[in-house]
């Protein structure tokens, strides 16, 4: 085990005492039969663009296979799987809602349950896939969630992974990648935190401290990061293991291109599909198209900290799902600037 190892180890243990304040075991699953949700998903153009690409574009793979869809929700990778040529494609959805919505999205499009079936549930209440079906030749999700793990269902992909797909079989997506950069963005800061320093005539500041715990969902432009981006997570998703992105923890050096504030770091995600004849894969970065993703931004409480072209900043990222089932997820962000001072902050999303 290598010292670098060793210390990412002993950060990722290392947490504050904060108290889970409020459940979301149910409301995860309840925000998602407000249709609201699903149109803003199907709206995004580069996401599914995406997907259709990856499965139309390479039916030669689909055709006459089994395919099961994870975390379904209406079912249009399923739909898209039909419509290359699938057998047979399963679409696994755990809220009864979708699956009555989504069945009749499917009949109505021509693909009847001898072709496109539902089944309400997950990879862990389901036991048996049905008509027989034993395992399937390719597993098929959109999985990701903010900051690609927060909201995400990667433990059920993984576990239908295991549990259904044959030796051999694909996956689409088959990587995650998640990337950091330096963000400054000062004026957010002046727009919703120093906010608190006075409203309505009074002191809002313990307010402060809670509302900079929270990370951002926010589109940015490119010009207004202050280094290029490195990579903290690659997931293999042919080999990867759950808590290989709900506990883990790796370190980064960023270098400033230009001078500056630094008011936060800056996530996204990218998404591969490598099985593809031609890969396909898309950004949710700020260099690209917007997508319902956005970016997250984790923005630092305290002084500003000023930076010049070729600073380093290193530090280290730490994430974790404390109780499984939530979609609660805690984040840790060790940094300092050349030889300064570490400091560490602090967030959590409910």
């Amino acid at each position: 085990m290598t010292s670098a190892t060793t210390a990412q180890q002993t950060f990722l243990a290392d947490w504050p005492g904060l108290s889970l304040t409020a459940s979301s075991a149910d409301y995860y699953f309840d925000s998602y039969n407000h249709y609201g949700v699903h149109e803003d998903v199907l709206r995004d153009s580069v996401t599914l663009a995406s997907y259709q690409k990856a499965i139309l574009a390479n039916a030669h793979l689909f055709a006459g296979k089994v395919v099961l869809e994870v975390s379904a929700g209406l079912g249009l990778c399923s739909l898209l799987a039909a419509k290359a040529g699938a057998q047979k494609v399963i679409a696994m959805e755990i809220e009864p809602e979708l699956v009555s919505v989504g069945s009749k999205i499917a009949v109505k499009n021509g693909f009847g349950p001898d072709v496109l079936e539902f089944v309400c549930g997950n990879p862990s209440s389901v036991a048996k896939l049905p008509g027989g079906v034993e395992q399937v030749d390719i597993i098929v999700s959109q999985w990701m969630g903010y900051f690609l793990m927060y909201e995400a269902r990667l433990d059920d992909v993984l576990q239908a992974r295991d549990k259904w797909l044959k030796p051999g079989g694909l996956m689409f997506p088959d990587r995650a990648k998640l990337h950091i950069a330096l963000l400054e963005h000062q004026d957010y800061k002046r727009q919703h935190f120093d906010y608190f320093d006075k409203v309505w005539g009074f002191d809002y500041t313990p307010m402060k401290d809670a509302a900079y715990t929270e990370p951002v969902v926010e589109a940015v432009d490119q010009d207004q990061l202050l280094s290029p981006s490195s990579c903290v997570l690659d997931l293999d998703l042919h080999n990867c293991g759950a808590d290989s992105s709900s506990a883990m923890a790796a370190s980064f050096q960023l270098t400033c291109t230009r001078q500056g504030t630094v008011s936060a770091v800056l996530s996204w995600f990218e998404i591969c599909f490598g099985a593809c004849h031609r890969p396909v894969s898309f950004s949710t970065g700020p260099e690209s198209l917007l997508t319902c993703w956005k970016q997250t931004a984790f923005f630092f409480r305290g002084d500003p900290r000023t930076v010049k072209y070729g600073d380093r900043v290193q530090g280290m990222l730490a994430v974790r799902k404390l109780i499984k089932g939530r979609r609660h997820l805690d984040v840790k962000l060790a940094w300092k600037v050349n030889s300064s001072k570490q400091r560490i902050d602090h967030f959590r999303w409910m």
